[in-house]
């Protein structure tokens, strides 16, 4: 087995794609989308930090390809956000709002409260599965004993992080690895998805940048939600 066979066997992840548009709009209320009116259960109200927040995307994870194991038990989720990246903190609440449900019962659409802030364009959006990859930032990454790394990094190689919206695989890092990679936290959280900038939607991060999410795994953590953004 070649070097790069075996950087391949060790690091391969399944993860799913969350396309936006490209397809014909079913109007389904329970479809994946960015931007256009997210579920939720009956006693549940438009999320604010201070004013309402926007609504970023839906992901029905019922619907996705390749399921991550730490949202397995989840069937939908709901982010929103504020809209500047600077006032996303770590914390679920803090700037931000992640609704993780175990069940698609009983959830319906949320009215929005007048003139909250949306974004550009809402569409529908369609999964893909995908293989993905580490980058060099990335702490899980397994390097075979004598293995140059720069030939993962070659044209054609086939070892890409899919630096896309997506749930599972690994974090498409821009400046380093998640905080929660190097900063010890009681809850140990561990990524699981992430948000890209998203021009057709007119969403962006700064710079261009990307939220990656991340789940409590300690006992007692395990509905906690955790961020990061990174920026070019």
């Amino acid at each position: 087995m070649s070097g790069i066979d075996e950087y391949r066997r060790l690091n391969t992840r399944k993860a799913s794609i969350l396309h936006v548009g490209g397809l014909r709009p079913t109007g389904d209320p329970f479809a994946s989308n960015f931007g256009l009116r997210p579920l939720g259960l009956p006693d549940e109200v438009w999320p604010e930090n201070g004013k309402p927040l926007l609504f970023v995307c839906q992901m029905n994870l019922t619907a996705a390809p390749a399921v991550p194991p730490l949202l397995q038990d989840i069937k939908l989720i709901t982010f929103f956000a504020k809209t500047g990246a600077s006032a996303l903190k770590k914390n679920n609440g803090d700037g931000w709002c992640l609704r993780a449900y175990k069940s698609l019962d009983h959830l319906s659409p949320i009215t929005p409260p007048e003139k909250v802030r949306a974004v550009k364009r809402g569409f529908e959006c369609r999964w893909e599965a995908c293989d993905d990859y580490p980058n060099l930032d990335d702490s899980e990454r397994i390097v075979p004993e004598g293995f140059d790394e720069e030939e993962a990094g070659k044209e054609g190689a086939g070892v890409d992080n899919v630096a896309r919206t997506k749930i599972g695989g690994y974090a498409s890092t821009i400046q380093s690895e998640p905080w929660w990679d190097y900063r010890k936290h009681a809850a140990d959280p561990v990524y699981c998805f992430q948000i890209n900038s998203e021009e057709k939607v007119g969403l962006v991060w700064g710079d261009g940048g990307t939220l990656y999410l991340a789940r409590g795994t300690a006992a007692g953590h395990e509905d906690e939600w955790f961020l990061d953004v990174q920026m070019f």
